[in-house]
C-alpha cells in the first residue's frame, strides 16, 4: 500500500504532549497523520486536504469542539469525527452524538481503546461509502417506464429548473434525486436533504446551504406555511440559483393548493419539470433485477448472508400487490437474507414472511397508541413495538433485530434500556 492509500487523520488538540503522543502511535499503525494545536489552525488544515478522520478535543482556548464539530458538519456532513475531552459528562457526549460525531473518548487516553475507536469509525466509514455508492447508482430496471424515466432525467438534469418527483410512497423518490444530482450540473457538490422538519425557516440558514449543492425536499406539501413564504421568496428572488433543486411530494400539490393547504404560487414555481415516478405494480417486470440490485447491496454493505432466489420464488414476488413499493421489497428481501435457513430462496419462503409481513402491519396498525400523548412520548409507545415485534422476529437477537432495523447494535442496545426493554424476558 502506498503512502497516499493509507487514511489520514487530522489530531486537533491545545496540549503539546498529547498531540505528539497521538501522532505518534498513530503513525507506527501506518496512519497519515496531522495536527492542529487550536481551531483556527484545524479549519486551515481541513481546506487544504480533507482528512479520513478527525479527532478532536473538546476544551481548546479559541473554540470548543463542540461548536467547532457543529461548524465542520455542517460544511462536510460525512465528515467522521470522533470527539475526546478530559472534563467529559454524559450530556456533552449527548450533545456531541447529536451534532454528529461517530464516537466519544474520554481522556486520560488509554491507547488500546484509541485506537480500537479509530478502526471502529473507519470502518463504519468505509461502509457509510459503499451505502452512498449504491444510492447514486443509476435506478435499476429496464421496463419501458423505467427507460423513459432515465431518459427523461437525463434531459432536465442539467437544467436550473426546480425538478419535482411525484409518486406514492416507496416508489424510489429519493433514489431518483441523487441519480439527477449525480448527472447534474452540481454533481460536485453536496447532496442536502430537508424535510418538514428540518426546513431552515432563516433566510440566511436557506442560503448557506445552496452553494454549489442539490437541495432536495422531500414531501414538499408538508412544509409548513411560514416555511412556503420562505420557500416561495427565495425562488421568486433568484437566491436559490446557485444549486440543483429538487422536490419531492406523494401527495398532489394541486388537491393541497384546493384544500388551501399549499400555496399556488409556489406550486406554479415548483411544476415547470415534473417527473412520475411509477408504483412497483406497473413494472413488475422489474422485479427479478431489483431482487438481485438488493441482494447485492446487502450482502455487500449489511454483511448479510448471500442467499439465491429461485425463479418460483421470484415468481411469487412478482405476483404480490406491493402496496409499500420499492421500499417494501426492499425491507421482505432484507428479512429474507437475515432469517433464512438455507441457501436458496424458494417460494414457500417468500410466501410466508409476506404473510408475516402482513400480519405484522395490521397488529402494528391495532396497537394501542395514544393519540393524546406529546409527539416525544407516542414515539417512545412506537419505537416500543417496533423494537418488540423485530426482536420477536428474531427470536430475541439483538444483533439480527440491530439489522432488520438499520441500526448499530449499540445503538440498539442503548434504545432498549431508555425503553425499558428486557431481552431476557422476551
Amino acid at each position: 500500500m502506498n503512502n497516499t492509500d493509507k487514511p489520514t487523520i487530522l489530531v486537533v488538540d491545545d496540549e503539546p504532549d498529547i498531540r505528539g503522543l497521538i501522532k505518534d502511535i498513530l503513525e507506527d499503525e501506518g496512519y497519515q497523520v496531522t495536527t492542529a494545536e487550536n481551531g483556527e489552525t484545524a479549519r486551515t488544515a481541513l481546506t487544504q486536504h480533507r482528512p479520513d478522520l478527525i479527532l478532536l478535543d473538546i476544551w481548546m482556548p479559541d473554540i470548543d469542539g463542540i461548536t467547532l464539530l457543529k461548524e465542520f458538519k455542517q460544511q462536510d456532513p460525512h465528515l467522521t469525527i470522533v470527539m475526546m475531552s478530559g472534563h467529559g459528562t454524559i450530556e456533552t457526549a449527548v450533545e456531541a452524538t447529536r451534532l454528529g460525531a461517530c464516537d466519544f473518548i474520554e481522556k486520560p487516553l488509554s491507547m488500546a481503546k484509541l485506537l480500537h475507536g479509530v478502526e471502529v469509525a473507519l470502518e463504519n466509514q468505509a461502509k457509510q461509502s459503499k451505502k452512498q455508492h449504491f444510492e447514486t447508482q443509476t435506478p435499476v430496471g429496464k421496463s419501458p417506464q423505467i427507460i423513459l424515466l432515465l431518459e427523461q432525467a437525463q434531459r432536465v438534469a442539467k437544467h436550473t429548473m426546480p425538478i419535482l418527483l411525484l409518486g406514492e410512497s416507496g416508489t424510489g423518490k429519493h433514489c431518483f434525486a441523487r441519480y439527477l444530482h449525480s448527472i447534474g450540473q452540481f454533481s460536485d457538490g453536496k447532496f442536502i436533504e430537508l424535510t418538514a422538519e428540518t426546513f431552515p425557516l432563516d433566510s440566511l440558514k436557506l442560503s448557506a446551504l445552496v452553494n454549489n449543492t442539490c437541495l432536495y425536499i422531500d414531501d414538499v406539501a408538508l412544509l409548513s406555511h411560514k416555511a412556503q413564504m420562505l420557500f416561495l421568496h427565495m425562488l421568486e428572488s433568484n437566491k436559490l440559483d446557485n444549486c440543483q433543486l429538487i422536490c419531492a411530494s406523494q401527495h398532489s400539490l394541486e388537491q393541497a393548493v384546493n384544500k388551501d393547504t399549499f400555496e399556488e404560487s409556489l406550486l406554479y414555481q415548483l411544476n415547470s419539470i415534473t417527473l412520475a415516478i411509477p408504483p412497483l405494480r406497473d413494472h413488475i417486470e422489474d422485479i427479478p433485477e431489483l431482487v438481485h440490485h438488493f441482494v447485492d447491496q446487502f450482502t455487500t454493505q449489511a454483511d448479510l448472508p448471500y442467499r439465491h432466489f429461485t425463479v418460483a420464488a421470484q415468481n411469487r414476488l412478482r405476483n404480490h400487490p406491493w402496496s409499500g413499493n420499492v421500499l417494501e421489497l426492499r425491507s421482505i428481501i432484507q428479512r429474507l437474507l437475515l432469517l433464512g435457513e438455507s441457501d436458496d430462496i424458494e417460494e414457500t419462503d417468500i410466501a410466508l414472511t409476506l404473510k408475516e409481513a402482513t400480519d405484522s402491519s395490521e397488529n402494528t396498525n391495532n396497537s394501542s397508541i395514544d393519540y393524546d400523548l406529546p409527539l416525544r412520548e407516542a414515539r417512545e409507545q412506537f419505537e416500543r413495538i417496533y423494537l418488540l415485534h423485530q426482536l420477536q422476529q428474531t427470536d430475541g437477537n439483538v444483533g439480527k433485530a440491530a439489522k432488520l432495523a438499520g441500526m448499530e447494535r449499540t445503538h440498539l442496545y442503548r434504545k432498549l434500556r431508555s425503553l425499558d426493554i428486557d431481552t431476557k424476558q422476551l
